[in-house]
């Protein structure tokens, strides 16, 4: 035995137990603890003989002929020294609910530790009744239940219809942890059900005395809000979802090979859910993956229910939502028209024009409210948003309501009212300061170009392109060119508006790029002049220049093709692809560096690596002769590195 599972065995002891343990390690007599405890000899020799077979050391007799005890004494003083000949008199009365009792470390109940020390602390400061409250999959019956455990308190799990004679015979014969699982079944809104109400208030009026040796846990998926229970009565604990150190540190020990950015996407779009952890890792360690994360996520990032377990834990949640709050039901299903993953939060007026058939602000708030408590609507002191989970199974849903083009015109026009009236501020320019020197001036100019540059989209942009994304919906619209020839549209001012916004977007990008990339061209034969006639510290720094005028130029021709791909714009994506395909231009590149330090096989394949990344995006267009005339290209500038070789050598020679 060593001192963690020696630990462990200490800590499962029922209160009783450890009180005639501690009495007998003081060396006290048995008719002194039976007076003491009001119990029989027989029964402290029996309580001895049943802490002996804890620990593993069983007695062959019920007396003390061939007594183990003395060996329960040599495990207690090489691993519990302390307790030993320990006065009983100055024990406290109740015990204290120690932060050191932590969980033990394995791949069923990972990442708590700090929510069991938030416990202890609510208890060790008088709770009674303490109510888990969270969604469901999120762990909180485990959490309970492993909370009983480690306090080595014995857990009566209190079933509705029995609970009151259970708790009759228990309740005062010893110190015990009620556990009242799955609240949210007697409860709608927060109240309980009729037939429930005067046996649920009596009986946790009951639990919540100040007067009890126990301690009750409530686990529910909802908040209990009886205004007959007084607010002092039940703690209230909201458990959150587990973070994704803790889902990486549980896929390693399952030995999941990780992909850091995947994990991070999968622990994001699920909330941190733990019953979606240990499900997903079955499924990611089956044979048609073989524990491969990445895999996994590519095939099913955009079918999150994909698991039935899974899909009937999010229905369930969504079902008695509609039987118990159908207009709350309603806003949820709704709010899935925002695609949360590029405008991340959504204001309060952005949910209320979701409302168009309440006209009470104050009931509008209070379904908000309602769907916050039910921890089905997420929020932060900016906005509110859902889990992506969540959100897919809400905008399934509003597929098959009345409420699909409503809900996107809404938002639509919502969004439309953050578009600023100066969007021209926000296309990126270029300060060209004027030298005498022309090779000096191109240098500046590539310096301010790389001040400017992004791949992330402004507020502005994106905005504008979620108000495509509405109107496309709503139109049923295949794309940004078709939805440009809805009749209903010519006409519309707005509309036109936006229209030419992203189409200025993608020209503005795609010109930048153009302009860096003649940029490039135009260092990199300098470069080579330079490294003819031996001036190799200009040549060095031509070069450098030319790369980075080059990336830049890369920078500026994937955002105008972010844009293209997210208003489904095929022909301009295709343009735009093959713009990127052509600047991917290995000469400069290896001019230089494979003269020096042998660069050149890093740096292949670090260009290797970016035309793979383009070409991931041709699964999205429709245009197949096109796609293959693109891919045609960028084969072409996949010249092998020998053949780089042969060029250099046959040219500077």
């Amino acid at each position: 035995m060593n001192q963690q599972h020696f630990n462990a065995l200490f800590n499962r002891l029922t209160e009783r137990r450890r009180e005639v343990l501690l009495k007998l390690l003081a060396n006290e007599k048995d008719e002194a603890i039976a007076k003491s405890l009001n119990i029989a000899q027989t029964t402290v020799r029996k309580y001895r003989q049943k802490i002996c077979e804890i620990f593993g050391l069983t007695n062959e007799f019920t007396d003390q002929r061939h007594s183990k005890f003395p060996e329960l004494i040599a495990l207690f003083a090489k691993y519990k020294p302390d307790l030993l000949n320990q006065n009983t008199s100055c024990l406290p009365e109740t015990e204290n609910f120690s932060q050191e009792k932590t969980i033990l470390n394995n791949s069923d109940f990972v990442g708590r530790e700090d929510v069991i020390a938030h416990l202890n602390n609510l208890v060790n400061e008088g709770a009674k009744v303490i109510l888990i409250q969270a969604e469901g999959g999120v762990g909180k019956t485990k959490l309970a239940k492993k909370w009983f455990e480690r306090q080595g308190l014995k857990m009566l799990e209190l079933q509705f219809a029995t609970m009151l004679e259970q708790i009759k015979s228990e309740l005062h014969t010893q110190k015990i942890g009620f556990l009242i699982n799955n609240l949210e079944s007697s409860l709608i809104n927060g109240q309980f059900k009729e037939s429930h109400q005067s046996d649920y208030v009596e009986l946790l009026k009951s639990l919540a005395d100040t007067s009890v040796k126990s301690i009750t846990l409530i686990t529910s998926r909802e908040p209990l809000d009886d205004d007959r229970l007084k607010s002092e009565d039940i703690k209230p604990y909201h458990l959150e979802g587990l973070k994704v150190d803790i889902w990486k540190d549980f896929f390693k020990i399952n030995n999941i090979n990780i992909d850091i950015d995947a994990i991070s996407e999968i622990n994001q779009a699920y909330g941190g859910n733990a019953e979606a952890m240990s499900l997903l890792c079955a499924d990611i360690k089956s044979e048609e993956f073989k524990g491969d994360l990445n895999a996994y996520w590519q095939k099913y990032k955009n079918d999150l229910l994909v698991n039935a377990k899974l899909e009937n834990l999010v229905k369930r949640q969504f079902d008695k939502l509609k039987r118990d709050n159908v207009q709350a039901y309603k806003l949820l299903c709704r709010l899935g028209c925002y695609r949360y993953q590029y405008i991340s939060l959504i204001s309060e007026k952005g949910i209320f024009c979701l409302l168009w058939d309440e006209q009470n602000e104050r009931n509008k708030r209070r379904f908000i409210r309602d769907l916050k408590n039910r921890a089905l609507v997420k929020f932060s002191s900016e906005g509110y948003y859902l889990y992506e989970v969540i959100r897919q199974e809400a905008i399934e849903r509003l597929k098959l309501t009345d409420d699909w083009k409503q809900s996107h015109a809404e938002a639509g026009t919502f969004l439309s009212t953050l578009i600023s009236n100066n969007c021209q501020t926000i296309i990126p320019k270029i300060t060209f300061t004027k030298v005498n020197d022309t090779q000096e001036q191109m240098y500046l100019n590539i310096e301010s170009a790389e001040i400017v540059v992004k791949q992330e989209l402004t507020k502005q942009e994106t905005i504008a392109l979620e108000v495509v994304y509405h109107a496309i919906e709503f139109y049923g619209a295949g794309c940004f060119e078709e939805l440009r020839q809805e009749p209903n549209l010519l006409d519309n001012a707005f509309f036109q508006a936006i229209r030419n916004m992203v189409l200025e977007y993608i020209d503005c990008y795609s010109n930048l790029g153009i302009v860096l990339y003649q940029f490039a061209l135009t260092t990199q034969v300098l470069g080579i002049i330079d490294e003819r006639e031996g001036n190799f510290t200009a040549s060095s720094k031509k070069f450098k220049y030319y790369q980075r005028s080059l990336k830049v130029s890369q920078c500026f021709f994937q955002t105008a093709l972010l844009i293209a791909t997210r208003v489904k714009e095929d022909k301009l994506m295709i343009n735009l692809l093959r713009s990127l395909a052509e600047c991917q231009d290995f000469t400069g590149i290896f001019l230089h560096q494979i003269t020096k330090n042998n660069e050149s096989k890093e740096a292949f394949d670090e260009i290797k690596v970016k035309l793979e990344k383009v070409v991931e995006i041709f699964p999205k267009l429709s245009f197949e002769q096109q796609i293959e005339e693109v891919k045609q290209a960028i084969h072409s500038l996949r010249i092998n590195e020998e053949s780089y070789s042969t060029f250099i050598v046959t040219f500077l020679t």
